[in-house]
């Protein structure tokens, strides 16, 4: 089944005191991105914001995408890109959706809604991660990579925005990456990302560990890292895109409930056949 293929826009701005709509498409949920729009946090005292993305949920069935920018007047400025949950979860790569189409700060009035084209997303190359692993810091960005597959989050404190998690997310098997949330940098962490850059450290979250720097260069080396790095520095391309199509440990669970349930409708069915 094709998943629907169109993506609101809206272009929202807050000066900290109140949230303004400047464009949005037909039927945009205004109050939803509004919302997220201030949980995104304040912004701290000489902190700017020259670029940022985002993605998080939008209501029970859509993603946003949103890019960050500072605007005249000491205002951010928030593009949203909204889409069904189906398609995210096809492309997978909210860095990606954002760069496809960059935002009119300008807009005022009615937007019309985009389209995502009927293609995927190229697949990513052994020389692709090979210049992410050496053009960034390798040891933190693998032990990251291991740790969000192992079901934490992450975070770095600094005080602008860094290609840390856009490298970051270049790393993470397709289906990982569906079902976690990253922000290039973030005010606060009341949205909840798994992945982000931002001035201060998040309050942990009942049953969710959070990992800062020192954790995650001292973070156990594992399977998914250190085949990971072999494959790359070895360049064999055929584990490296097995890698990259790994289950999460939800899929095989679910795996395993399909096959168990199926198991015992045979054996209702043999029952009641003999």
């Amino acid at each position: 089944m094709t998943p629907d293929l169109r993506i609101q826009q809206a272009v929202v701005t807050t000066d900290g005191r109140k949230v303004q709509v400047a464009a949005q498409t037909g039927g945009f949920d205004t109050p939803e991105a509004e919302r997220i729009a201030v949980l995104f946090g304040p912004r701290p005292d000489g902190v700017a914001c020259p670029g940022a993305v985002f993605a998080c949920p939008f209501g029970a069935s859509h993603v946003a995408v949103v890019q960050v920018k500072d605007r005249p007047g000491g205002a951010l400025g928030f593009r949203f890109l909204v889409l069904a949950r189906d398609l995210y979860r096809h492309l997978g790569d909210p860095f990606a959706i954002a760069d496809r189409y960059p935002p009119d700060w300008g807009a005022v009035g009615t937007l019309a809604d985009l389209a995502w084209p009927h293609e995927v997303l190229p697949e990513r190359t052994l020389e692709q991660l090979d210049a992410v692993l050496k053009g960034g810091d390798g040891p933190l960005l693998l032990g990251s990579t291991q740790a969000l597959v192992d079901g934490n989050r992450v975070l770095l404190t600094r005080d602008a925005p860094a290609p840390f998690v856009r490298d970051l997310w270049q790393l993470l098997p397709d289906r990982t990456r569906c079902d976690l949330w990253p922000a290039t940098f973030a005010f606060s962490d009341e949205l909840g990302f798994h992945a982000a850059v931002g001035p201060t450290l998040p309050t942990p979250r009942h049953g969710v560990q959070v990992l800062v720097e020192e954790a995650i260069r001292d973070y156990p080396q594992s399977s998914y890292e250190l085949n990971l790095q072999l494959a790359i520095e070895s360049g064999d391309r055929s584990t490296l895109r097995r890698l990259l199509a790994r289950r999460t440990a939800d899929d095989t669970i679910r795996l395993g409930l399909y096959v168990l349930g199926f198991a015992l409708l045979v054996a209702v069915v043999l029952r009641v056949a003999f």
